[in-house]
């Protein structure tokens, strides 16, 4: 035996990349109605969801991730965001595509701006600062905010103005 295993390897490795590729999943978008998010996942949420709550587990690197959406009162969502679980990897491509989901409601926009780390902004009537190792994408007129923390435990979020003007649950 001479050579690398290698080049024998390569279509097979080749095939696995395209169905990982292909088992990525399609993000849902903050402003679709529970029956659009059911058909993005090709599922129904996990049945043990809390109430005006929709949550599905990903599959990723090392476990699952769980992909968290919060739910007006016509089921429309008004805030998702993923994190890892136990050992799971939340990956920079992972994180990269659900913000780049959510940004299509933005493609436009005139108003969304880059936070710097440090920077104070103003977001539903709530004061915030951008955090070290945060991307902070901010909205206020279009009531949109997407945040990646890439601290700790890594998460990314999205969330509309309605679900931090809600009046708090008694």
């Amino acid at each position: 035996m001479s050579g690398s295993p290698l080049p024998a390897l390569r279509p097979l490795l080749a095939a696995a990349l395209l169905v990982s590729a292909a088992a990525s999943p399609a993000f849902a978008r903050v402003g679709e109605p529970l029956a659009v998010l059911k058909e993005r996942f090709g599922k129904a949420p996990d049945p043990k969801s809390p109430k005006n709550m929709a949550v599905w587990f990903i599959e990723s690197i090392d476990g699952p991730l769980v992909y968290t959406v919060t739910l007006n009162a016509k089921g429309v969502s008004i805030a998702e965001g993923i994190k890892p679980l136990k050992r799971a990897i939340l990956t920079t491509k992972i994180a990269q595509d659900f913000l780049e989901d959510q940004m299509v409601v933005l493609k436009d926009s005139k108003t969304a701006r880059v936070m710097k780390t440090g920077e104070k902004y103003e977001f539903a009537k709530q004061s915030f600062t951008c955090a070290e190792h945060e991307y902070v994408l901010l909205d206020e007129p279009n009531g949109l905010l997407l945040v990646w923390s890439r601290a700790g435990i890594p998460s990314v979020m999205a969330v509309t103005k309605e679900l931090l003007l809600q009046p708090p649950a008694s």
